[in-house]
């Protein structure tokens, strides 16, 4: 058992639910740190999480990153909080210096400064298509014109279909009801068109049996040092 999957057990039976299925912590924050790998993830790179959580993700990309790249936003407050206590100590922290805001709107603007790349892996399972809407509004106002937004979904099926409710559904800072939520691809597509941008369905496993999406400027055909094949 690798130590990340060591303390991510830990945390799960100190807090309980952790909002991520904890026999895959190590693997899940490990797949979407290396998917941001291969679309050109540097050092330098300036990083917006959409929904850290309890900072599996956010366990990797801290360490990566240079001091003051990375930020989160979450509204459970207390998964941070976790997270941070479980996952790093204060030199790390005080060294890598990631900054988090507790907003639940969505609200991209919040730390003052432009992204180049936005994650919001297993967010768009639960969240609304007016959040989406949001996020990608977010995304063109708070991000450098070559940014891509990396975004983990579930296309409908028979037996469930495309979601049109307008809540959050889930685990959350307000419930603690599980629940997952699908939305159409020529939807996600028709949003993205409609504001200017290109989004293009990757092949091939994200994490927790969803699928990846990536969201750029119609004019950009590639995120710097971003792997072609």
């Amino acid at each position: 058992m690798s130590d990340v999957q060591r303390l991510g057990e830990k945390m799960a039976q100190a807090q309980g639910f952790l909002g991520v299925p904890t026999h895959r912590f190590d693997e899940g924050g490990r797949r979407q740190f290396i998917a941001l790998l291969r679309e050109g993830l540097a050092p330098e790179t300036r990083l917006c999480e959409i929904g850290c959580g309890c900072l599996r993700t956010a366990y990797w990309l801290i360490r990566f990153l240079d001091s003051g790249a990375y930020c989160g936003i979450e509204p459970h407050r207390d998964r941070v909080k976790w997270g941070l206590e479980t996952l790093f100590d204060k030199d790390m922290l005080d060294h890598k210096a990631p900054r988090f805001d507790y907003n639940a709107d969505f609200d991209l603007s919040v730390f003052g400064r432009t992204f180049d790349m936005f994650l919001a892996g297993s967010i768009w399972t639960h969240c609304a298509k007016g959040h989406i809407e949001t996020m990608l509004d977010g995304f063109i106002n708070n991000s450098e014109d070559h940014a891509i937004f990396l975004a983990s979904y579930l296309a409908p099926t028979d037996a469930e279909p495309d979601y049109k409710g307008d809540v959050w559904v889930g685990t959350s800072h307000e419930s603690t009801e599980a629940g997952i939520v699908r939305h159409s691809p020529a939807w996600i597509e028709a949003q993205c068109i409609r504001r200017g941008l290109r989004v293009d369905f990757l092949p091939g496993k994200a994490f927790d049996g969803q699928t990846w999406l990536r969201v750029q400027r119609k004019a950009v055909k590639r995120f710097p040092n971003g792997l072609a094949d």
